[in-house]
């Protein structure tokens, strides 16, 4: 067998007008294997890349084969059925305290690390931990997205590979506000110098997309932080570079979804319209709805 694609031919109608790809053309395979592993598309590539995937028997390494209903898949030797496994969107107000991730690493002990089951070795608790049993009868639900340990606020969880890709990938540019409390006086030169960003050799430019002020006294201040690219810890390193502490990291929007008054530690699960509001940025102008500061 040889690899099937999706060709131009297949998208074009006979006077040249772009239209939908016909029914039995299939689908793409990343997008199969995200619909129906979570993962997101781009590793779906890489799956695909190292040949890792197997279409009636037969190896696929171009990206552009297409999946028709019939066909039996491969990944990793593990056979996936061709259908549509019910979508499930989680909005959850993440606490400090837990790692982004589906399961735990095992690192070396501090004090803010709880115990498992590996003698003196311990793993951090997972954001999955904070998800309710019947909740996970869905499958392979992951994080889209992330927030470090000690952050805290919006972070929305899927099976819906599809919707994780939109929501992570730099070149949907989806935006989201920070409110970051920290210690020390903001001065007009220091928060101009914030506004305008620094560069760092390891990471770049860091700049947000907007700063505004919260509150302030002589002691502490708080800031609403507006980012789009989504470099890793960006707002902490920047912090850091002013040698400014932060007390408190918490994301209150992802695009044009808010977390309103969801309680630490909480989540609800969203219908498909309201979950992609995260992923529409009309509502940029608005930067602390629903915040309420502690």
């Amino acid at each position: 067998m040889t690899d099937r694609t999706i060709t131009e031919k297949e998208t074009m109608k006979k006077t040249g007008a772009k239209t939908k790809v016909k029914a039995n053309a299939g689908i793409r395979l990343n997008r199969f294997i995200a619909m129906h592993t979570g993962v997101s598309r781009r590793n779906a590539d890489d799956i695909i890349k190292e040949e890792r995937v197997l279409i009636n028997g037969k190896k696929i390494k171009n990206l552009a084969t297409a999946v028709k209903e019939g066909d039996e898949v491969a990944v990793d030797g593990k056979k996936i059925k061709y259908k549509e496994e019910p979508k499930i969107y989680i909005m959850l107000n993440k606490p400090q305290g837990y790692i982004t991730a589906v399961k735990s690493e095992i690192y070396s002990s501090t004090s803010s690390e709880r115990a498992c089951s590996f003698g003196r070795r311990i793993c951090f608790k997972t954001v999955m931990e904070l998800i309710k049993k019947e909740t996970l009868k869905y499958k392979h639900i992951f994080p889209a997205g992330r927030l470090d340990f000690m952050s805290e606020g919006l972070l929305l969880l899927t099976n819906d590979g599809d919707f994780a890709y939109k929501l992570t990938h730099p070149k949907f540019d989806v935006a989201k506000t920070y409110i970051v409390e920290a210690k020390g006086e903001l001065t007009p030169d220091l928060f101009n110098r914030i506004r305008k960003g620094v560069r760092l050799e390891e990471t770049g430019l860091l700049k947000p997309d907007d700063v505004r002020v919260v509150r302030k006294n002589p002691s502490k201040f708080i800031l609403s932080v507006d980012l789009s690219h989504g470099k890793n810890r960006e707002i902490r390193r920047l912090m850091e570079f002013f040698n400014l502490k932060i007390l408190m990291l918490r994301r209150v929007r992802i695009g044009g979804l808010y977390i309103g008054d969801l309680p630490s530690g909480e989540y609800r699960i969203l219908n498909r319209k309201t979950a992609e509001l995260a992923i529409n940025n009309a509502d940029k102008s608005i930067h602390t709805r629903n915040f309420r500061a502690v």
